[in-house]
């Protein structure tokens, strides 16, 4: 969570680790992408450091049995290029191995958003689609086997794909970058 002063007011703000890593020190400034959260007696404000993380939330909340927490649960354990395309590819395994995401729960992600998450005109998408997601899904595999968190694991693999995009073309070059990533 964080606290945002926007005016003179503070705001506390819901937002995955990704926003959270990229947010920078304290009293900065900060731009972020919101959805505003109304429940019967709640108001909840949620931030994102991209449209893309925000359009996955949007989606994902849109998923029967999905809510807020859950959508930022699984925004904090992938990246946005890496969810959508577990849901595009229809992976499953790769699902259900994020916390609070069970068999039941990832076969419904898939089927209900599948279609809407191919039309979508999303950068990372693309890239998710490209190839790649076997080989970056077979990585974390190994970083797991060898005893590191998923979080870990996924957050070494994407910083190894963008410091090398060439890591790519093998499991063992991404393993290899990806253990240099690992902290």
């Amino acid at each position: 969570m964080l606290v945002v002063e926007v005016n003179g007011l503070s705001y506390e703000v819901n937002v995955p680790l990704s926003t959270y890593e990229r947010v920078g020190r304290e009293s900065s400034e900060v731009s972020l992408y919101t959805i505003l959260v109304v429940r019967e007696d709640d108001l909840q404000l949620y931030g994102f450091a991209t449209e893309d993380e925000r359009k996955l939330f949007k989606l994902l909340t849109s998923v029967s049995g999905i809510g807020p927490r859950t959508a930022l649960s699984l925004l904090s354990s992938a990246n946005v290029g890496d969810i959508f395309g577990f849901i595009a590819n229809s992976n499953l395994q790769a699902l259900t191995s994020i916390p609070g995401i069970g068999k039941k729960t990832a076969e419904r992600v898939v089927l209900e958003l599948r279609d809407k998450v191919l039309k979508l005109d999303v950068g990372v998408l693309h890239e998710a689609l490209e190839g790649k997601e076997e080989i970056r899904s077979e990585a974390v595999d190994a970083l797991l086997a060898l005893g590191y968190s998923r979080i870990q694991s996924e957050k070494a693999v994407r910083e190894a794909l963008k410091n090398d995009s060439s890591a790519a073309n093998s499991v063992e070059e991404l393993v290899r970058s990806a253990l240099k990533e690992v902290k």
